[in-house]
């Protein structure tokens, strides 16, 4: 067959090749679309749930950095109280171990603040100034981690939106 009875075979058979094509070319197009739309959506979806994922755990993160605090603030109270029964004993003790149970032990600080409890533990039979003498480095120390764990919690939020 040559071009010039391809081009005669196409122009007598017009309104057969257009009846045909149009609906196959409308087909490929919203397959195409069909698919970008979905891809996109899913691209979406994923960011969402990674977003999601990183709000809940950033949840959980503070309820952690919430009770640390408050862990602290109340060892703190025990260890400088001039007069502590037994039963306040018990508690100061349970304190610190929960401190620690909730503290990561590679934490850079870790060792500084077991010491500093253990300061406070020791100094609990003594005098209300070796008490108070233990306070302050406690504090900063308590200060420095719960700073430290804020400033990363804002960081991972941060990064989370940035890739939406």
């Amino acid at each position: 067959m040559s071009i010039e009875q391809i081009s005669q075979w196409a122009n007598s058979h017009q309104l057969l090749i257009i009846s045909v094509a149009v609906p196959i070319l409308s087909a490929i197009v919203a397959a195409v679309a069909s698919w970008y739309a979905t891809r996109k959506t899913l691209r979406a979806n994923k960011h969402r749930m990674n977003f999601e994922g990183v709000m809940k755990i950033a949840e959980f993160r503070q309820a952690w950095i919430n009770n640390l605090r408050d862990e602290m603030a109340e060892f703190q109270s025990y260890g400088i109280h001039p007069e502590t029964s037994p039963a306040q004993e018990r508690i100061f003790y349970k304190l610190g171990t929960k401190i620690e149970l909730l503290m990561n032990p590679k934490d850079s600080d870790y060792a500084t603040l077991q010491c500093q409890m253990y300061n406070f533990l020791s100094a609990s039979d003594g005098d209300t100034k070796t008490k108070y003498s233990q306070n302050a480095e406690f504090v900063k120390t308590c200060q420095g981690i719960l700073k430290r764990e804020w400033d990363s919690l804002k960081e991972d939020i941060q990064n989370a939106s940035n890739s939406l």
